[in-house]
């Protein structure tokens, strides 16, 4: 079952340079209990995506489209509990019943009314309509839609606190709606954050046990003591030793590694239901990663936490998680589980990844590298951002932007779960086949897998 349904988030930063589309058109989904990875270079969008998931975008940056929705019933059951709703059907201030909204307005009037507002509707219409009117006269306009990207808030059709939305038996939180009230409550007790720096996430005058005890206190009903004893269990249960003594301790009288698994433990201080992981072993050395990543998994499967996994690193992929979404310049590029990237990746830049792993046994003198850097994001080029920098790249990749298609029907993708890649070979447009050599290591277990090699030079 979903957890967590993210569908045409856009994200801008508004610069003296231009404007940057940090994350432009993104959808996924994250079921309970998933480990789910995000992987691309550096400004690829993926803080940035994890970041709107908390609504913690500052400025000048603005979550300018798309939808958020927590669809799990008892993170839904504990907001109504917490707004006193006594019960979901009827009318209240923070819900939004659907089947009320389907039988009391008519999409086409909807769709000419958002028409007029104020900017473009691309989040809503996504690029295969040029207007919501069109969506409309197709039949793929729905009152969904138009309550999950902000436009029945915006058109007054619904409480501008609205946020737990019901449709029949099925009910969902539509975060990109909800009050700073709900948001400051979904942080911590249901959407925890590990960041890169474990520094920087610890604060250096208060002691690493003050700090998981007060994370506690404010999100949970516990008393001082009561929230000592949890404080001193979650440290000693992410292995640091002697944790009643450590609970004294200040940030810098940890290590590295421990000062990470401390501010794991403070992630999990509240039993989260999703964890997002922002590189949380960059700046650790290879054995305290390993221990570090073991830690999560393990942790992951005994609190039945959703992981989304933030990473440049294609090997740590392989070692978490299910399934993976790969992002270059603001948008996703390709979408697969592990297995199916690592012996079938399908678009170019997921090869390039590959062929740039180390791998042991290796007798060349140089690493496979991707040539050039990512794009400015103020003045992406045109058509496939991918093209300045890709192998294959014809002079139709500089001309249409390619979206994301079903590697072998060719069809457009619908389904944010299904096997994807944005690339013109899959559309007919390219004269030539991709073609990737992939090399797997079957001496290994089965889950260990050598990644691709490109018969293309990078």
């Amino acid at each position: 079952m979903a957890l967590l349904e993210v569908n045409n988030l856009t994200v801008r930063f508004y610069t003296g340079d231009g404007t940057v589309t940090a994350v432009d058109n993104i959808s996924y989904t994250v079921e309970r209990g998933e480990k789910f990875g995000v992987v691309g270079e550096s400004g690829a969008g993926k803080s940035v995506t994890a970041l709107s998931l908390m609504r913690l975008i500052e400025d000048p940056g603005q979550i300018e489209g798309g939808s958020i929705k927590i669809t799990d019933s008892s993170i839904v059951e504990s907001f109504q509990e917490y707004y006193g709703i006594e019960t979901l059907s009827g009318a209240h201030d923070y819900v939004i019943d659907l089947e009320t909204l389907r039988h009391d307005h008519d999409l086409t009037s909807i769709a000419e009314r958002i028409e007029a507002l104020d900017g473009p509707a691309a989040d809503l219409t996504g690029a295969r309509y040029e207007s919501p009117t069109e969506m409309a006269r197709q039949n793929d306009l729905t009152i969904d839609d138009i309550v999950g990207f902000g436009y029945a808030t915006e058109l007054g059709i619904v409480d501008e606190d609205a946020f737990i939305v019901v449709d029949g038996d099925r009910q969902y939180l539509e975060l990109m709606l909800a009050p700073e009230s709900a948001v400051r409550r979904l942080r911590g007790n249901h959407i925890a954050m590990i960041f890169q720096d474990a520094q920087t996430a610890l604060n250096p005058v208060y002691t690493v046990g003050e700090q998981i005890s007060e994370t506690i206190r404010h999100h949970l009903d516990y008393s001082e003591a009561e929230a000592k004893e949890r404080a001193i269990r979650l440290l000693d249960r992410v292995g640091i030793p002697e944790a009643e003594t450590r609970y004294s301790d200040y940030p810098h009288e940890f290590s590295g590694g421990m000062q990470q698994r401390a501010v794991i433990a403070m992630s999990l201080s509240c039993d989260p239901d999703l964890l997002i992981c922002d590189e949380p072993t960059t700046a650790l050395d290879v054995t305290i990663e390993t221990k570090i990543l073991d830690l999560i998994r393990e942790l992951a499967d005994d609190f039945d936490t959703a992981v989304q996994f933030i990473t440049h690193d294609l090997g740590v992929i392989a070692e978490l998680c299910d399934r993976v979404m790969v992002m270059y310049a603001g948008k996703p590029v390709e979408k697969a589980s592990v297995e199916q990237l690592y012996y079938e990746p399908k678009h170019p830049y997921t090869a390039g990844l590959m062929s740039s792993i180390p791998r042991i046994g290796d007798d060349s003198d140089r690493l496979q590298t991707i040539p050039g850097t990512m794009p400015d994001l103020v003045e992406l080029p045109s058509g496939c951002s991918f093209h300045p920098r890709c192998p294959y790249a014809e002079e139709a990749c500089a001309r249409k932007e390619p979206q994301l298609l079903n590697p072998e029907s060719g069809d457009i993708v619908t389904d944010p779960n299904e096997r994807s890649a944005s690339c013109l070979a899959y559309s007919g447009d390219l004269r030539t086949e991709l073609g990737f050599e992939v090399v797997i290591d079957e001496s290994g277990a089965p889950t260990d897998t050598t990644p691709v090699e490109s018969n293309h030079e990078y």
